[in-house]
């Protein structure tokens, strides 16, 4: 009987050691990055980060299905990169609404410039966006690679977004690396 007792627990021991066992809360791919904290601020995917009156939560990159981007940054660029803002409080509300503006700039490590756009915000929000909406920017970085594009190639992504009706504003840049 204490044999049988034995193997039995054995068995459970070496079976339930194989298995894993797995919890998540909110994002799934927030748990597969290493994430540092300056001011206050979650950063991963060494984003450099300024905030000015606005109280952000946590700063990140996600490919456009929405997988984490790997620590590194180093892509194939098949998908966009999104950065990813979570605010917690700091846009200046009026009815409801907050008018933000954002631009984006790509450049390459010669310093030639891919893209700048002044304001992504302007067109599609004139009359301001939701400010529950405000609470998640999501910024979006498409890029191209020509076959000459050598492999881990740098590119530079430099943000701002700021509150038109505010001085609040967060700005920054991360690199992003051609496989």
């Amino acid at each position: 009987m204490n044999r049988l007792l034995f193997l039995l627990f054995f068995i459970s021991f070496f079976f339930l050691q194989s298995c894993k066992f797995s919890c998540s809360i909110g994002n799934k791919d927030d748990n597969k990055r290493t994430a540092v904290f300056k001011d206050g601020i979650r950063i991963s995917n060494d984003i450099e980060l300024q905030a000015n009156r606005i109280k952000v939560d946590k700063a990140y990159l996600v490919f456009g299905d929405g997988e984490a981007v790997p620590e590194g940054n180093i892509t194939d660029f098949s998908q966009p990169v999104k950065l990813v803002l979570v605010i917690e409080k700091g846009w200046k509300e009026q009815n409801g609404k907050v008018s933000l503006g954002a631009s984006e700039k790509i450049e390459v490590e010669t310093g030639e410039i891919l893209l700048e756009e002044k304001d992504l915000f302007e067109s599609n929000y004139p009359d301001g966006m939701p400010a529950n909406d405000a609470r998640r920017i999501t910024l979006t970085a498409s890029i191209r690679l020509k076959k000459e594009i050598k492999p881990l190639t740098t590119f530079y992504v430099s943000f701002r977004v700021w509150d038109k009706q505010g001085d609040g504003f967060i700005q920054g840049r991360y690199k992003l690396y051609s496989k």
